[in-house]
């Protein structure tokens, strides 16, 4: 087995890709990398499994981070500093010690991913997991990061999570991410009848509401044009929220995805009386839909459950309709989207520190935070401008 590093998608030469990602993994796949590298402060790596016919077989991409990252979320500082603070209400100087850092799986808060070829057994997919964690770990060292981390592997990932307690990570436990399961059926009425009777006539009430006062949806593709006109709305739910943002940051990273991301980036909105009242920014990937960011003008919905309806029934019946089978709602908001049938799947986060002292005193946070408890979402909902697109308006917006 070959392991193969490039530090941009144009080096990568012909093999699969997306292919070896498997399901949930859109921000490991090559429509958001190509957006992810753009906007990357520093150029991304890419790892790269080869057999000894030269067929790839595994893939991995990862992304050098400074302590002043504008993608908290993804860093092991943040993350860290966040599960300290829910353990014993205080931060912790040493996690600054784990900074800079490699962070690998994806850029975006659920879901870290590395591709192996499922027609491998489980042992080559597992050599191959170990050989391209090891050549991130290499990388990590020449280029002087203090860390590598793998922080949002899913707890049903028992392949990758075996090879990184192997290699030494220290595994503490993370946020939770939800995911809609659309009904094979194609059925909306089937949607409904996974709930008990009091939450069907809510959801129907709420439904009821938003079309007597005459709320229309549209989905279309994500446009220049269109980013001028969604930004301020976005803005507008950071402010409700007490989230600081920068509006120049919100529109550039709306514009590069228009850019880079192409067809699988689709807007829905939300209008009432004519006027564009709402939006979700989603993805749509190998049969499953990523809602990443939303925005409201809350003056002109007042009370109306417009949030409900656009980020949650009218995407799923999109779905329907496009046949998918999952809609993955990132983490936060643990509350409402249980309420609204969604999934959910815990996370865990796995870093490497270079200095040994980092890692005895990991240890000792892992052992101290309650393995089945959650990261506190309110604790990671607050990002800067340039990633707070990452989990807090989708994670954040609502909570009945």
């Amino acid at each position: 087995m070959t392991v193969s590093v490039h530090r941009g998608l144009t080096e990568l030469g012909p093999g699969p890709w997306d292919e070896l990602i498997g399901p949930r993994g859109f921000y490991a796949a090559s429509p958001w990398l190509r957006h992810a590298e753009a906007t990357a402060g520093q150029a991304p790596y890419y790892f790269t499994a080869s057999d000894a016919r030269g067929r790839r077989t595994g893939v991995l991409p990862a992304y050098p981070l400074d302590a002043d990252t504008p993608y908290v979320f993804c860093s092991p500082g943040r993350v860290l500093d966040a599960l300290h603070r829910g353990a014993t209400g205080e931060g912790a100087d040493w996690i600054a010690g784990l900074l800079p850092a490699l962070a690998c799986g994806g850029r975006n808060p659920a879901h870290t991913k590395a591709g192996t070829d499922p027609s491998l057994d489980r042992e080559a997919r597992r050599a191959t997991l170990g050989a391209m964690a090891a050549a991130a770990e290499r990388e990590a060292g020449d280029a002087g990061l203090e860390s590598v981390s793998f922080l949002y592997v899913d707890e049903e990932d028992e392949l990758l999570r075996g090879v990184l307690a192997e290699r030494g990570y220290v595994a503490l436990p993370g946020q939770t991410a939800y995911s809609l399961p659309v009904p094979e059926d194609g059925s909306f009425d089937s949607y409904l009848a996974r709930f008990e009777q009091p939450r069907r006539m809510k959801i129907k009430r709420e439904i009821r509401a938003l079309a007597e006062a005459g709320i229309t949806y549209r989905t279309q593709p994500l446009t220049a044009d269109l980013v001028e006109r969604l930004a301020p709305l976005e803005l507008a739910l950071y402010a409700k929220y007490g989230t600081p943002a920068d509006a120049g940051a919100f529109s550039g990273v709306l514009h590069s995805i228009a850019r880079r991301v192409g067809t699988a980036a689709r807007v829905t909105t939300a209008h009432l009386d004519g006027h564009l009242t709402g939006f979700v920014l989603t993805f749509t990937h190998r049969g499953e839909m990523y809602a990443r960011q939303t925005g409201f003008d809350y003056g002109a919905q007042g009370k109306l459950p417009l949030y409900f309806g656009l980020v949650y029934y009218e995407l799923l019946r999109i779905a329907l309709a496009e046949g998918l089978g999952q809609i993955h709602y990132s983490v936060g908001s643990d509350r409402a989207k249980l309420l609204r049938g969604c999934t959910p799947r815990r996370q865990i986060a796995y870093v490497k520190p270079r200095r040994a002292e980092l890692t005895a005193r990991l240890t000792a946070l892992a052992q101290r935070l309650e393995p089945a408890a959650p990261a506190a979402a309110d604790t990671m909902t607050a990002g800067t401008a340039a990633d707070a697109a990452v989990a807090g308006p989708v994670g954040g917006a609502g909570a009945a």
